[in-house]
């Protein structure tokens, strides 16, 4: 029979990828996924405003409508896996500890898993933004493109506290550079609160992410935790000592995961592509 590593050691794993994903900051878990893989979200829309007129019997505060809602439908899709085997004659002819289990798999983790969740959650981001910028970018227009995609989330309406960005080192070395960038809005790292922030730029929290784990020529993505719910059903690591067949340890791992952005919170997402813009009328 196979002996599974000790429960502890699941929930150090577990603590290890909360600590290192880096989208953690714009996403929220407020849909449960419990026991189904599809939920549908329901959305009620609002009444118009009208005006008050006493002299118009019953209908004083205008003509009642019933309110419309709309149904989002979240399937969940990320079903990924791994396994590896480390064989008893490879361990006992290397030096100790170069092939031990619970390394690799930490290791697995924070090499495969971690980058692989983040990577995904931004493609979706980005895909999903309300606003989309394509701007070659320089030392001479990274702000103005940066409040400029802020901006127009501020006129949607959300949110302003709360907000954080998503962007490469390539941009974040660019608005250093910025003459427009002023001295209010340096990255100072004064008010450091989530893994891998920098600073903030115009009153929004900068996040550098690694080029690879973002969508190809993303500059920056601006996004609200409560736009992008991003549950993660299954989290399981397991080391198997000398299971059948194998002399040695087979090590498996499963993660059952998804992000999806609220539809009627997709314009407080904004994404710029550091790339000319594309001519949609050819």
């Amino acid at each position: 029979m196979a002996v599974n590593l000790a429960e502890k050691y699941s929930n150090q794993v577990d603590e290890v990828i909360r600590r290192g994903l880096l989208s953690t900051a714009g996403t929220n878990n407020d849909v449960e996924f419990g026991g189904a893989q599809t939920v549908m979200v329901y959305s009620l829309d609002t009444a118009p405003l009208n005006d008050y007129d006493p002299t118009a019997g019953m209908s004083r505060y205008g003509t009642p409508v019933e309110l419309e809602d709309s149904v989002q439908t979240m399937k969940m899709t990320q079903q990924k896996a791994f396994t590896f085997t480390i064989d008893k004659t490879y361990e006992s002819d290397s030096p100790e500890g170069v092939r031990n289990a619970g390394k690799a798999l930490q290791r697995q983790i924070e090499q495969v898993i971690i980058p692989a969740i983040d990577t995904y959650r931004f493609s979706v981001l980005a895909q999903k933004a309300g606003t989309k910028i394509e701007k070659q970018l320089d030392s001479t227009n990274a702000y103005s493109t940066f409040v400029e995609a802020n901006s127009a989330i501020t006129d949607e309406e959300f949110p302003v506290d709360g907000r954080v960005a998503f962007c490469s080192n390539t941009f974040i070395d660019l608005l250093k550079k910025d003459a427009g960038f002023t001295k209010a809005n340096n990255l100072a790292q004064d008010r450091i609160i989530f893994k891998g922030m920098v600073g903030d730029c115009d009153g929004v929290a900068i996040i550098a992410v690694p080029k690879r784990r973002l969508p190809e020529d993303t500059a920056f993505i601006i996004t609200h935790p409560m736009c992008a719910p991003a549950p993660v059903k299954l989290q399981e690591y397991k080391i198997h000592k000398d299971p059948p067949g194998i002399a040695g340890t087979l090590v498996e791992g499963l993660l059952y995961h998804d992000i999806f952005v609220f539809d009627k919170k997709k314009k407080a997402v904004a994404v710029c592509f550091d790339r000319a813009p594309q001519d949609n009328n050819g």
